[in-house]
């Protein structure tokens, strides 16, 4: 393959990653094409076809599907915050519609979602007890690296 091919692929592929790192930092912000495209350096048209090709899915579509999972990640973390306040802090107009692409991604609506990940016995993580969980892993991994 050809080195100038290579090079061309890897950055792309790095662009699109720091486009990604950003959709997944700022969520809850507006993320229009033209802004994401001027962040890799593509014009609107390139960027939207090569996000395409490297991820499989559009600009849209892709932020569309990580606000679902992201709203859906704090309902099983739990929040004092209502749907409704979760739905528009990311982007969607109002909890109904929220509701309605949450079911058509997941299959159930999102109280039942955090219903039956319950009833199933998944233990409900507060942020303490992920931080005490990731802190035990870092200690971990940093006691084996001292014994190799």
């Amino acid at each position: 393959m050809n080195r100038q091919l290579v090079h061309t692929k890897l950055d792309y592929k790095n662009r699109i990653n720091t486009v990604i790192d950003f959709i997944d930092e700022n969520l809850d912000e507006e993320l229009s094409l033209d802004f994401l495209s001027e962040l890799a350096f593509f014009s609107p048209f390139h960027f939207h076809r090569v996000f395409r090709l490297i991820t499989g899915e559009t600009p849209n579509s892709f932020i569309f599907r990580k606000r679902i999972e992201k709203i859906a990640s704090i309902l099983l973390v739990g929040t004092d915050e209502s749907l409704n306040d979760l739905a528009l802090r990311y982007g969607f107009s109002n909890g109904n519609s929220f509701s309605r692409a949450f079911k058509k991604y997941y299959g159930v609506n999102p109280s039942e979602y955090k219903e039956n990940f319950s009833k199933i016995g998944v233990e409900v993580l507060t942020y303490e007890k992920y931080i005490c969980s990731i802190n035990h892993i870092k200690n971990t991994c940093d006691e084996r690296k001292c014994r190799d």
